[in-house]
C-alpha cells in the first residue's frame, strides 16, 4: 500500500471518528437537560430515549452513508490497480512468446529454404514398429527388457526403441520372436548424441541410475542446464535427431547429467525403429575394405 492509500485511510478513519464522538456529546447534553428538568417518572425517560434513538438513527445513517462509500471506492480502485498491473505483465509475456514463436518460424522457413537450395535429402523414410513389453532380463543392475517382436518381424540388433517419440534404449540381441533392448540408462549402452541448442557431438553413457551421463563432448559451446539432447544420427543405426532428455545438471564432480524425457519405470508398450541408411552404410563399409596383399 502507498503513502497516499495510508494518507486516505487515516482520515477516513478520523471524520468516523469525530462523528461518533459528536452524537455521543449531543446525546448526553440532551439526557442532562431532562435530568434537570425535573424528576420523570421512568416511562417519559423511556419513551423520550425512543424517540432520540428513533430521530438520531436515519441522521447517523445519511451521515455513514457517504463515508461507506468513500471506503468501498478506495478498495475497488486498489482491485483495479492490482488486475491492471497483472494485465500488463499478462500482456508483457504474451509479447515474449510471440516474438518466439515467430523467431522459431522464421527458423523454420529459412530451413526449409535452405533445404530447397542444396538439395538436401534427409531420413525421410524410417523403419517402425509397435510391440509390447513381455518382461525382464539380465541381473538387478541390468536395465533391459525383452520385446514381443523378433527377426520374423525385421527387428535387428542396434535398432532404436522409442516411447512418445523419445529414445528409451537400443535393441542388443534377436531371436526369430522376440528381442532384448537395453535402455539408455544402463551402463553397457553407449549412443553417439548431440546438442541440438550447438551442434556439439558427445556421447551418452548410462550408469545405471535414472540419470545418464553425457561424456566424450566436442569442447565448443559451453553446455547449459536445459539443453535439449537429440541422436546425432552418426554410425547410422539410429534416426538422425530423435529427442532423447535434456541437460539436467553440471558439475565437476558428477559430470553432466542428463535428465531423460522418459520414465523407464513406466514402459509398457515401445516402438522399434531403424534408419534407413542403417543398411546402406554397412553395404558401403564392407565395399571399400581395402584387400589385403
Amino acid at each position: 500500500m502507498n503513502k497516499l492509500s495510508q494518507s486516505k485511510n487515516v482520515k477516513i478513519q478520523i471524520l468516523k471518528q469525530m462523528v461518533r464522538k459528536g452524537f455521543l456529546i449531543v446525546f448526553i447534553i440532551f439526557s442532562f437537560i431532562l435530568i434537570f428538568i425535573g424528576k420523570p417518572d421512568n416511562a417519559i425517560i423511556n419513551k423520550t430515549s425512543g424517540m432520540v434513538i428513533q430521530f438520531m438513527s436515519p441522521i447517523i445513517s445519511i451521515i455513514s452513508y457517504p463515508i461507506y462509500k468513500v471506503g468501498t471506492f478506495i478498495e475497488d480502485v486498489k482491485k483495479f490497480n492490482k488486475v491492471d498491473k497483472e494485465n500488463t505483465k499478462l500482456k508483457e509475456e504474451i509479447s515474449k512468446l510471440t516474438e518466439e514463436i515467430n523467431y522459431y518460424k522464421q527458423l523454420d522457413s529459412e530451413n526449409i529454404e535452405l533445404r530447397k537450395l542444396t538439395n538436401f535429402v534427409g531420413d525421410n523414410s524410417i523403419y517402425a514398429l509397435s510391440t509390447k513389453v513381455i518382461g525382464t532380463s539380465g541381473s538387478g543392475l541390468s536395465h533391459s527388457f525383452i520385446l514381443d517382436a523378433g527377426a520374423k518381424d525385421g527387428v535387428e540388433k542396434y535398432h532404436g526403441v522409442l516411447v512418445d517419440g523419445y529414445l528409451v534404449g537400443q535393441i542388443i540381441s534377436v531371436g526369430r520372436n522376440y528381442s532384448r533392448m537395453l535402455l539408455i540408462t544402463d551402463a553397457s549402452l553407449k549412443i553417439p548424441v548431440q546438442i541440438e541448442r550447438t551442434g556439439t557431438r558427445a556421447f551418452l553413457q548410462g550408469n545405471n541410475t535414472k540419470y545418464p551421463k553425457i561424456i566424450h563432448f566436442e569442447n565448443q559451446t559451453p553446455l547449459q542446464i536445459g539443453d535439449r539432447v537429440i541422436t546425432s544420427g552418426m554410425g547410422g543405426n539410429l534416426p538422425y535427431a530423435i529427442p532423447i532428455g535434456i541437460v539436467g545438471s553440471i558439475s565437476e564432480e558428477e559430470g553432466i547429467i542428463l535428465q531423460p524425457y522418459v520414465d523407464s519405470s513406466h514402459i509398457n508398450y515401445v516402438k522399434i525403429v531403424k534408419s534407413v541408411h542403417t543398411d546402406g552404410i554397412k553395404q558401403f563399409l564392407k565395399e571399400e575394405e581395402i584387400p589385403e596383399t
